[in-house]
């Protein structure tokens, strides 16, 4: 993927207000993000992450999300990636931010190559797929031989390993 930045999915805001607060269906069969299971899958820089398209284009195995497009570390980071531990939602008063945090994900060991950003996606949502959450670009090119890859999201005020935040 041509990653460039992180983001938020317009269509992972919506389904849960569509489908809770308005009259509207929401479009996917999303539960709710502490019961669901929620990975985080590796990728390198083929395609270009946008934020703006349909909730079935981002979802994993679909669009530029294909497992052809992954970078995993063999059965300790399989394609599909891995869970996420320890969810939680936590509101960072300084900026008036809700932020989804977890646990530093880590595959150990792997050998990755050429990973450059992750796509966080709903595991249990199965209409219309795995639907994403979000994409977390690392910077740049991330790899590693027979060793340990670890996720580690930043911190938002006092909220660490935030995977994505709304600032309100």
């Amino acid at each position: 993927m041509a990653f460039t930045a992180s983001a938020i999915f317009q269509q992972a805001m919506l389904n849960p207000m569509l489908g809770r607060l308005w009259t509207t269906a929401a479009p996917t069969t999303f539960s709710s993000l502490s019961a669901d299971v929620i990975n985080c899958a590796l990728f390198g820089n083929t395609g270009t992450p946008s934020k703006s398209v349909s909730a079935a284009n981002s979802c994993y195995a679909v669009d530029q999300w294909i497992v052809g497009n992954e970078t995993n570390g063999g059965a300790n980071w399989p394609a599909g990636g891995l869970p996420l531990a320890s969810k939680a939602f936590a509101i960072d008063t300084g900026s008036s931010s809700i932020c989804f945090s977890t646990a530093a994900l880590t595959g150990n060991p792997v050998t990755v190559a050429a990973a450059f950003g992750c796509l966080i996606y709903d595991n249990t949502i199965t209409v219309p797929a795995k639907q994403g959450l979000c994409y977390n670009y690392f910077g740049g090119t991330q790899s590693v031989t027979a060793g340990s890859f670890t996720v580690t999201w930043p911190t938002v005020g006092a909220v660490t390993n935030t995977v994505f935040n709304v600032t309100v």
